[in-house]
């Protein structure tokens, strides 16, 4: 992996976010480019897409402070970077930019919308829908990575979202690696879960294997609430158990409490 993107409010400039981006650079060796998001029109959620605004002329001092505050913070913690301002639709912009990464690196309560939104909100949906390229949720504070936990359910979706992660992130072939098995019609097949885990034995070292029963959604939070220091792996977003997860009734609980950086990649 050789491009990282980082997607930044330069309003509410969030070094948790920077902090867990640098670390993936550093694992990788690959160059951070931080994208701030300048809105120019600071849209409604429900005006997204659309042309109809009017330019907002919020004054640029803030975005050079935090542009500055960025640099820093990456210059200290070793981390080769570039900057990109990119003014227009937030979510169109850094979408566009996706198609040029290996990687987007998002904070889940980053918004431009004028009202509280629910967690994640319509920025981040339309990031996780329509990103060319895997994404990351980085979570709200981080300390190490000791294990992989990949959201298994049968799909090309998530077996790809696996080949993935694993094709970006060779070096961490020697952290423990978890499948979580979640179906809502029952258990893979013995011959599925030979396969599977043969296919990981060929990168990884250390194989759990874990069956969940009942709602999917339900089990795989229950399952990860109890989690640290891990990294979730999940197929693409949409009307799969990811959209699921991250219900009303879920995402915020999901935001503040599973304290986990989850990976995204669309098949």
């Amino acid at each position: 992996m050789e491009k990282i993107l980082l997607a930044l409010d330069p309003k509410n400039l969030n070094m948790s976010s920077v902090d867990f981006a640098c670390y993936l650079s550093r694992l990788t060796h690959s160059r951070l480019t931080g994208v701030f998001l300048e809105d120019i029109y600071n849209e409604e959620p429900d005006l997204v897409h659309t042309t109809q605004k009017e330019p907002d002329r919020d004054h640029p001092t803030i975005s050079l402070s935090s542009i500055s505050s960025f640099k820093v913070a990456c210059e200290c913690r070793g981390v080769s970077t570039l900057v990109h301002r990119d003014r227009g639709v937030p979510a169109d912009e850094i979408i566009e930019e996706s198609r040029f990464a290996d990687l987007v690196v998002v904070d889940a309560e980053t918004s431009f919308a004028r009202r509280n939104e629910s967690v994640p909100g319509r920025f981040v949906k339309d990031v996780l829908l329509e990103s060319e390229c895997p994404i990351i949720i980085s979570p709200f504070s981080f300390d190490s990575l000791d294990e992989i936990i990949f959201s298994y359910n049968g799909s090309k979706s998530s077996m790809f979202a696996i080949k993935q992660f694993t094709y970006l992130f060779p070096e961490l072939q020697q952290k423990k690696a978890i499948i979580v098995s979640a179906r809502a019609n029952g258990e893979d097949s013995l011959e599925e879960q030979f396969k599977l885990k043969e296919w990981l034995k060929n990168h990884y070292n250390d194989v759990e294997f874990v069956i969940l029963k009942g709602d999917p959604s339900d089990q795989l939070f229950g399952y990860l609430i109890e989690r640290k220091n891990g990294i979730v792996v999940m197929g693409a977003y949409g009307r799969g158990m990811l959209s699921q997860f991250f219900r009303p009734s879920h995402a915020k609980l999901i935001v503040k409490t599973v304290n986990l950086p989850i990976f995204i990649s669309h098949y």
